[in-house]
């Protein structure tokens, strides 16, 4: 994975804390999900905390994850994961 500042502020978003996600390969802004995953509607995935070690990133507990795809083509998922008050952010390869 390339070392780049894959999260830029969202400028758009008014008082909120937002920010915008890039590909982490390449930085590029425009990021779909979906696009090899069988659309929108299978992008996400959620699982309830179930106490196992399933989550993407190794950690114990719940987690979404959320199939992405830059406009150069590269393929990454966001996972945030969570267990006994902890959080956890992720960003992929695929």
């Amino acid at each position: 994975m390339v070392n780049r500042e894959i999260l830029q502020p969202d400028a758009l978003a008014g008082t909120a804390a937002s920010w915008q996600l890039c590909c982490p390969v390449c930085g590029a802004a425009e990021v779909e999900q979906g696009l090899h995953s069988g659309g929108d509607h299978t992008a996400v995935t959620v699982r309830p905390d179930r106490d196992r070690y399933d989550s993407p990133v190794g950690t114990r507990g719940g987690y979404v994850s959320i199939a992405l795809e830059c406009s150069a083509g590269h393929q990454f998922d966001l996972v945030i994961a969570n267990h006994k008050g902890a959080e956890y952010v992720a960003v992929l390869l695929r």
